[in-house]
């Protein structure tokens, strides 16, 4: 198998078949969704960085000053209730896809989710009050909540699509008309959740939140804590850019799927004073995958000699700080690049482990806290891990420019070459002609004579 057959005859199937991936109303439904809880997320972890900053006699003093009941309402009022932001994100993105009204959709799907919640009866102050707990409403609950807005907004769908809506006539106004239009969705979803509460009641789960979360979410958990599957996963989202398909559109679903929920998880834990119990997960993987595009920026300006990569490298750097990696990627270009497919699979192979076993031995502390995959390297380090994320951080980046310096010292070479000032075919034969080398001396003596 030669280059020609790669980017000829496996890229083009390669990308049509990731690209109807990407393209599947589920798969951007969820990686859109996951992407609109970003704000959320953010606001819960700074608030819980806040009231958990380890300096002595610092969270005595919020404590003993009333502080600290408030502080921790931003855990309980933005990752204590995930799933229920989850749901209105999904669903009101699958219903955008499909044109219909996105208001209708959250409403018919956080109806569903509440209908197959447990309710639980608490003894307060000597009256019985029935109430959701926040443990199917935090981090615990998101897998029913996708199923939940999917399904309920899918059948929403349909059946305006098919029909089964009632009609009203043009003079009522647009809210009334649409809220009577979707009212036999609404019955018929009320419904099929009221029969999957009943159906589930009578199994050894009790319900379906136990069941999804002992059938699927542990088993993904169990998964997703394995250093092996993150590896896999960033390893696989270069090889689609190598193939100039957006790596992180094709992979964004599936690492929001495997990871936002032990994410959230570790921010609970963190605002409840409790041990982290994950290593890997979303934040951690925005923020140690490392500084691999800043440290081949630097590489292009610092190392190479080629004008065109200099000048790919000058335009880079900026953009490379807020982890943007299009203008190398499309510049120099990275994509069907022999030279460069092997370390640029590898640099966020390498950053992971770097960070994962410094988390192992206890150097970096395990991540709770949510950044935008913008932050600049250093920075975020900081941040998430104090001056131990720093270190790992510039480890990180020399690493990634170790890896780059060999291959990259061999497309300098390439690209030099081919900057090079050539002759001209005619030029070429025209002296190595015979007859032009023996008329050479005769031409000279006939020069100087003129002269």
């Amino acid at each position: 198998m030669n280059f020609t057959t790669v980017t000829h005859k496996i890229a083009p199937k390669l990308n049509r078949g990731v690209t109807a991936f990407s393209n599947n109303v589920y798969v951007k439904t969820i990686a859109n969704g996951m992407a609109r809880l970003l704000p959320i997320t953010i606001v819960g972890s700074i608030l819980t960085l806040i009231a958990s900053i380890p300096i002595d006699g610092y969270t005595q003093f919020l404590s003993d000053h009333g502080i600290a009941p408030f502080l921790s309402l931003g855990d309980t009022m933005t990752n204590g209730l995930i799933s229920i932001y989850l749901v209105a994100a999904l669903s009101s993105e699958l219903a955008r896809n499909f044109k219909q009204s996105q208001i209708n959709a959250i409403a018919i799907s956080l109806l569903a989710f509440f209908i197959v919640t447990p309710i639980t009866l608490f003894d307060v102050e000597g009256s019985s009050v029935k109430a959701f707990t926040l443990t199917y409403l935090g981090s615990r609950g998101m897998f029913v909540g996708m199923i939940s807005a999917i399904v309920a907004t899918r059948l929403y769908v349909l059946l305006l699509q098919k029909g089964v809506k009632i009609k009203m006539p043009a003079a009522v106004p647009p809210v009334i008309s649409s809220s009577f239009e979707s009212l036999i969705s609404f019955i018929v979803v009320a419904i099929s959740f009221i029969g999957i509460n009943v159906a589930f009641s009578f199994t050894s789960y009790g319900d379906i939140h136990s069941f999804i979360y002992t059938v699927l979410q542990q088993p993904l958990e169990g998964a997703s804590s394995s250093l092996a599957t993150m590896l896999v996963i960033c390893f696989l989202g270069e090889v689609f850019w190598w193939f100039g398909i957006h790596g992180s559109n094709v992979t964004s679903a599936i690492t929001a799927t495997l990871y936002m929920p032990l994410a959230i998880a570790n921010t609970q834990a963190l605002a409840s004073g409790e041990s982290l119990p994950f290593i890997l997960n979303s934040y951690f993987l925005n923020i140690y995958k490392g500084p691999r595009h800043l440290a081949l920026a630097c590489l292009l300006i610092f190392l190479v000699r080629s004008k065109q990569l200099k000048a790919v490298g000058k335009v880079s750097i900026i953009p490379s700080f807020f982890g943007i990696s299009e203008p190398m990627k499309f510049g120099i270009p990275m994509v069907f690049q022999p030279l460069i497919f092997l370390p640029m699979a590898l640099a966020p192979v390498v950053c992971i482990s770097i960070a994962y076993f410094a988390t192992v031995i206890g150097f970096l502390p395990r991540v709770a806290v949510d950044l935008p995959w913008s932050m600049p390297p250093f920075i975020s380090g900081f941040i998430a891990g104090g001056f131990a994320g720093i270190m790992v951080q510039i480890v990180q980046f020399l690493s990634v420019i170790a890896l780059y310096v060999p291959f990259l010292r061999l497309l300098d070479k390439q690209k030099l070459a081919e900057e090079a000032p050539q002759e001209t075919p005619a030029i070429k034969k025209a002296a190595s002609e015979p007859v032009l080398q023996e008329a050479a001396p005769v031409a000279n003596q006939v020069s100087k004579e003129v002269e």
